[in-house]
């Protein structure tokens, strides 16, 4: 057979996603037209495209060990969840560097060499590493020989399991006593050349709840990118003890209500305080930078404002147990966009009637109470009411960075309940881009730093498209992204192409509308019925991988 397939018969949603979704088929970003699978007795098998020889046969370039994969037996659902095998993975960080791991519990670095001119691997690193399945690596290059690979390896786990580990420090409460069956665990593992040898050097662990569906080092491998349902966070660092954080007088605040509305030189803040607490008793200390309330010196409420007051014109009072304290700015122009720094301190602000009304008579220009009221004829209105049920999201999207240094989110985007359509490689040295949906179409966002996402591509009505294929199992766009291809489970395989010109022009029989340009759809049919078990899109050849089968279609003379 062409490949191999661990079946592990689970319960557990995470575990079974994994693989069902996995996929059978490496790329190489260096090298779009060869694509990599192993077999059932692990040799990794090499095939490479040419206009010349087409599809040539397969050359064995390694071989991983999968014996212990094959003898895996457990009847434990925390240990079947654990430790039950995965797949043979691998990833390529360089032109001349491959990770690998035997899904069991073996890390392996290959000196690949020129993969165009030899199929001789080099065994450069062998070592312990967790259970799992390669989703990134990078290389980092410094001075002399400075050189340092980054991996990333997904696997699944209990909190049972977790918390019998005495290395996890759980940062996250909400993790800590997270109620779900299965948890993803991220593990990042650097390997360090120190000019004779590669050795381990770091292994960073975090882990959250729910479904990743993109998970990426940045260039610089600084921090870990992701796209999740959930918050992560880091449990282990080899090389930094990480400390559970105390309770912050802040977190323990956040449970009183206080509501505010600002001015455009004044904030006043309300804050519900119990109706027995008299003036004597409450200690208010206000500051230019922060402020603080005590009651009989137990601290009720202390953080930082998130601009300057000045102290001298500020003021509080008590009545029926509500505090009231009245700001004035330091900047008069400048609008708050909330009162205190800390994430955990964010009350609810109530607009002044008169700004409500001048921001609506601001923007009366923008609305009307008729639906598409000045409509064109080319561009009609988008009608939420012609979507269906598979059109909708049920989990709000996060793209998150987490700090390699600082255990940290540093960044943290509000995608709302939109879908992931797909991820993708637009050139060799880039991190992997993603695919969510906008409406009907889906919308490529490439990662470039560690604070920039940059929209490089439009894939129009996809997003509609892609959610109507009930049967989708595979979804690839081509790296130059002049096409999209989503394979079934099994038999066809559809190809969108994006807009292009005709070199003459067409018109609709019944409303006369005349273009010159159209966006073509292929069907691949299979000549067989297996499943597809792996799915590679490159510019103008499209790869699918059977249970003991290799097809590649060329979609234009390459």
């Amino acid at each position: 057979g062409v490949t191999g397939t661990n079946v592990i018969n689970t319960s557990c949603y995470l575990r079974t996603r994994l693989q069902a979704l996995n996929n059978y088929l490496f790329s190489d970003r260096f090298h779009p037209l060869s694509t990599y699978t192993f077999n059932r007795r692990g040799h990794l098998i090499k095939y490479i495209y040419s206009k010349e020889t087409r599809l040539g046969g397969g050359e064995v370039v390694w071989q991983a060990d999968v014996s212990t994969a094959s003898s895996y037996s457990s009847g434990n659902d925390d240990e079947e969840i654990c430790n039950a095998p995965y797949n043979p993975s691998f990833h390529f960080p360089s032109a001349d560097l491959a990770i690998a791991t035997n899904g069991c519990g073996t890390l392996h670095l290959l000196e690949t060499g020129d993969r165009n001119n030899t199929n001789t691997w080099l065994e450069a690193f062998e070592g312990l590493a967790p259970a799992g399945e390669v989703v990134h690596s990078v290389l980092c290059e410094g001075p002399g020989h400075q050189r340092e690979i980054h991996t990333l390896i997904l696997s699944v786990t209990t909190l049972n399991t977790l918390k019998q580990d005495d290395r996890f420090v759980f940062m996250n409460s909400q993790l800590e006593n997270s109620k779900a069956t299965a948890l993803h665990l991220v593990h990042w593992i650097t390997l360090t050349y120190n000019g004779a040898v590669w050795e381990k050097n770091r292994e960073r662990i975090l882990c959250g709840e729910g479904a990743l569906e993109y998970l990426s080092l940045n260039e610089a491998a600084t921090g870990i990118l992701m796209l999740a349902h959930n918050n992560y966070s880091f449990i282990y660092d080899s090389q930094v003890k990480l400390i559970k954080p105390d309770t912050p007088i802040e977190k323990k605040l956040s449970k009183i209500d206080f509501m505010y509305t600002q001015e455009s030189d004044s904030v006043t803040i309300w804050v519900q305080l119990s109706s027995s607490i008299a003036k004597k008793d409450l200690n208010v200390n206000i500051k230019s930078s922060e402020m603080s309330i005590s009651v009989q010196d137990e601290s009720l409420l202390q953080g930082e404002f998130e601009n300057a007051i000045k102290v001298d014109e500020s003021t509080w009072t008590i009545s029926e147990g509500k505090l009231e304290l009245s700001l004035t700015k330091a900047n008069e122009s400048l609008q708050w966009k909330r009162v205190f720094r800390s994430s955990e301190l964010v009350g609810e602000e109530l607009l002044d009637p008169t700004m409500v009304e001048e921001i609506h008579q601001r923007l009366a220009h923008l609305t009307t109470d008729k639906l598409n009221a000045n409509p064109d004829a080319d561009k009609p209105a988008f009608n939420p009411e012609q979507l269906e049920a598979c059109d909708e999201a049920t989990d709000d999207l996060l793209l998150l960075r987490l700090d390699g240094q600082t255990h940290t989110i540093t960044h943290h985007a509000q995608l709302g309940a939109t879908q992931h359509l797909f991820n993708g490689q637009s050139c060799e040295m880039c991190v992997p881009n993603f695919c969510i949906r906008h409406d009907v179409d889906g919308l490529v966002w490439q990662p470039e730093s560690a604070v920039s996402v940059h929209h490089v591509a439009t894939f129009n009505a996809f997003g509609y498209v892609r959610a109507s294929k009930s049967m989708a199992k595979f979804t690839k766009a081509s790296p130059d992204n002049s096409y999209v291809a989503v394979a079934d489970v099994k038999s066809h395989v559809y190809v969108f192409y994006q807009t292009d010109s005709l070199g003459s022009e067409i018109r609709n029989r019944k409303s006369g509308k005349r273009t010159s340009t159209v966006a073509r759809q292929l069907v691949i049919s299979l000549k067989d019925h297996q499943e597809v078990l792996g799915l590679h899109a490159c510019p103008n050849v499209i790869f699918v991988l059977t249970n003991d089968k290799l097809y590649s279609y060329t979609l234009q003379d390459v």
